[in-house]
């Protein structure tokens, strides 16, 4: 969602807020904020995981704290991941505004996963390859999102950065990106071959001088972060905000992490962080925006996502995502299909079109989005 298009006028240089017109610090409170958006709750759980269980993947039903991990994480998957795909489609079909600046992707970009959907259905083998492009874009995706909310958090505690030190923590962020993904396609041990019962292909190896190559591109570009946070520092009294750096702390456990490790953090990070925090920052944005134009205060935004309609947003995304990841499966099951398959080809086509469209809807650039955003 908010992404790496996230870029803004606002650097060392832009004014400071008085007291009485100072941003709201946080999206929605600090409890959800830090349990929901920033990592907190992933990270408490892959303790608990590790406390409990050790580097093991719950999986024993019969074991107390296995079963309960289990539940939470998939839990998690129904009410947070599997949801958020709907905030999207709250959001450019929302005010007339969005609707018109985003008829593109509600309307051609929309049409086009039904052919991709059909296709699905038709070649045999095709949803495996749909589902493997989805795992080698997703990090991509995870990453975008999380550079765009810890730009949220600077931006709303005053820590401004020149277009320079922004795009060297882009770089920094997305080199991890790149070294992650090769890695992804060079060493076999490293790509699933099954996907909750779709099998999946393997577009490699690459030759191991891309994956030497992009681990030290990332390495240089650490280094480069780290002497922009250290130089911001000594020079400006600035220290980056906690919040961005668990957000960057959480975002690269999931992507360099390996083996037994890595799959704990992919059990709870898709719904008690990616997912979460989409629809933390998408309900902030509904509810500010609706409220902003008659004097909301955004210091007291916690109440109205607690409220009323903050419940009921929820509650029709909750919906809404159970609808495409359990009803659509169940559906096609019914009548034949094989119900992975149907699930992985739903995640495939919905998150295609996820993907292209958050990449769109969120950007700092954007005036009226960075007002709501920042408010």
């Amino acid at each position: 969602m908010v992404s790496s298009t996230m870029t803004t006028s606002m650097d060392s240089d832009a004014p400071k807020s008085s007291a009485s017109d100072k941003p709201y610090p946080w999206i929605i409170s600090p409890f959800i904020d830090f349990f929901f958006i920033i990592g907190g709750g992933a990270l408490i759980f892959f303790a608990v995981n590790y406390l409990y269980l050790g580097w093991t993947i719950p999986t024993n039903l019969t074991d107390p704290a296995s079963f309960w991990l289990i539940t939470i994480g998939f839990l998690s998957q129904h009410l947070f991941a599997d949801s958020h795909n709907s905030a999207t489609y709250l959001r450019i079909w929302g005010s007339a505004e969005d609707q018109a600046r985003f008829k593109f992707h509600r309307t051609w970009l929309a049409y086009s996963t039904i052919p991709m959907f059909i296709l699905g259905l038709s070649v045999p083998g095709l949803t495996g390859t749909f589902v493997y492009i989805y795992l080698i874009t997703v990090y991509w995706h995870y990453v975008a999102q999380t550079f765009g909310i810890a730009l949220i958090y600077c931006y709303k505690r005053g820590y401004f950065m020149t277009s320079v030190e922004k795009e060297i923590f882009r770089w920094f962020m997305f080199s991890m990106v790149g070294w992650t993904t090769i890695r992804f396609l060079t060493f076999r041990d490293l790509s699933p071959r099954n996907w909750f019962g779709v099998d999946i292909p393997f577009w490699g190896p690459l030759p191991i001088v891309f994956h030497n190559t992009s681990r030290f591109l990332f390495f240089f570009m650490t280094v480069a972060f780290v002497v922009v946070l250290v130089r911001k520092y000594f020079k400006e009294d600035k220290i980056m905000p906690w919040q961005a750096f668990l957000l960057i702390f959480t975002v690269a456990c999931l992507g360099l992490s390996k083996d037994v490790a890595n799959t704990m953090f992919w059990l709870y990070v898709p719904g008690f962080f990616h997912g979460s925090q989409y629809l933390a920052v998408c309900l902030a944005y509904y509810l500010k925006e609706r409220g902003m134009p008659e004097g909301m205060n955004t210091w007291e935004i916690s109440k109205a996502a607690m409220g009323a309609p903050g419940m009921k947003y929820m509650g029709l995304v909750i919906l809404s995502g159970v609808f495409f990841y359990v009803g659509i499966p169940h559906f096609f099951m019914q009548i034949g299909y094989n119900f992975s398959m149907i699930g992985g080809l739903v995640l495939a086509c919905v998150n295609y079109h996820h993907f292209i469209t958050d990449a769109a809807i969120w950007r700092l650039r954007d005036p009226r989005c960075r007002k709501i955003l920042l408010a």
